[in-house]
């Protein structure tokens, strides 16, 4: 039997050493008020804003770049954050003491309506720590508390030892098998003007509005956009030790095989990634459809909707994703249509993992293969040795 230590930020314990375990003392009624310094933007430089979400397009403006695949056989896109750390960081949202509405409703989406001002962010992009899955404290105020009068992790802890306000980690019902547990929110930090790429699939689909919010780190303002609205909170992963891990799910990422043959031209791109089937990595627009976000990438499962496939049931959604490469057969370069070989989606021969595992059974495709960090040259702290992708669906919608 397997024994896990219990789950205990780092936050966790420096409060519980300043106040005896009780997250409250003694008040000295001091008032609080953190100075606000102004907008975080201010202090990144050029160099650490390469580190930010969305690349710079040539008009000056910050994008996340969408990208397209597929899920059980329908297109569906997502927004490439980038490579990320299964860690968690801490954040803290504000709430009157005694509203247990505040901060989730029941289905675990952010009630910002009902908390009392904008949360607290402990770390940024680029800092030891950072990431965009926050492990959630609920800061609890009284009646007389000024909205914003906390700016920082510092202010928090100065307050909780004064006893002006109470800190606590929150904890959700996740029901079913899960139950109650730590409370995860997706909560992506960007530089102030950042957009997110259109990338809605399908005759008459549009992308579910993701909120462009506020909050603070540092005392300095810093925005960020908030997945709960179609993500809900989440809970850590249940094989989780001295510090709350995020959850993962499976993307598939196909490739040519270069190294065993393969003379397709995404062998011979300079931009290709490995023989990517990615337009995005190739630069070039395979499906003429005007852009270049398409690509074969399988995902396993999309929110609030588990796989189809009976052996990954009890696999839920994550905008975490756990990348493996799977080689086309370079003998069967031409027997495998992909996005790379038509120039329309639709026609993919590969759009979900069932399809996938029946041509891999056939021989035409390799068994996938996990994508490590000494393959992508990158090093964060607790992947040991995976690459994941931070990649939230955009989720659509029809057009009224």
């Amino acid at each position: 039997m397997t024994v896990r230590r219990p789950i205990r930020s780092a936050f966790a314990a420096s409060c519980l050493a300043l106040c005896g375990g009780l997250f409250a003392c003694t008040s000295d009624n001091t008032t609080i008020a953190e100075p606000d310094l102004g907008l975080l933007d201010s202090v990144v430089d050029a160099k650490a804003r390469a580190i930010w979400p969305g690349r710079v397009l040539t008009d000056g403006s910050r994008v996340v770049r969408s990208i397209n695949g597929f899920v059980d056989g329908s297109a569906i896109g997502c927004w490439l954050f980038g490579l990320s750390s299964r860690l968690t960081a801490d954040a803290f949202v504000f709430c009157k003491d005694g509203d247990a509405q505040c901060p989730f409703d029941a289905s675990g989406h952010a009630q910002w309506q009902r908390m009392v001002g904008d949360p607290v962010f402990a770390r940024m992009p680029g800092e030891t720590g950072y990431s965009p899955y926050w492990l959630v404290w609920v800061v609890r105020v009284p009646d007389g508390y000024t909205a914003g009068d906390l700016k920082s992790v510092d202010g928090i802890k100065a307050a909780v030892a004064s006893g002006q306000v109470r800190a606590e980690q929150h904890v959700f019902d996740h029901g079913g098998t899960i139950g109650k547990g730590p409370a995860v929110m997706h909560c992506a930090l960007v530089l102030a003007g950042t957009t997110l790429e259109d990338g809605a699939t399908g005759a008459g689909a549009k992308n579910q509005q993701i909120e462009d919010r506020q909050g603070w780190h540092k005392q300095y303002r810093v925005h960020f956009y908030d997945f709960s609205a179609t993500e809900g909170v989440g809970p850590a992963d249940s094989a989780s030790q001295s510090r709350p891990l995020m959850i993962v799910s499976d993307l598939l990422v196909l490739r040519r095989d270069c190294d065993g043959g393969s003379t397709s031209f995404l062998c011979k791109s300079a931009n290709s990634i490995r023989g990517w089937v990615s337009e995005g990595d190739a630069d070039n627009d395979f499906t003429h459809d005007g852009d270049k976000s398409d690509t074969n990438h399988i995902f396993l499962a999309t929110p609030g909707h588990a796989p189809t496939a009976p052996q990954d049931a009890n696999r839920a959604y994550s905008p975490l994703w756990k990348v493996s490469t799977v080689g086309i057969v370079a003998a069967h370069d031409n027997d495998v249509t992909l996005v790379d070989t038509t120039g329309n989606q639709d026609t993919s021969s590969v759009k979900s993992v069932a399809k996938l595992r029946a041509l891999v059974q056939q021989g035409l495709l390799m068994e996938p293969e996990p994508l490590t960090e000494a393959q992508a040259g990158v090093t964060l702290p607790g992947n040991d040795g995976q690459v994941y992708f931070s990649c939230p669906m955009q989720v659509p919608m029809t057009a009224p």
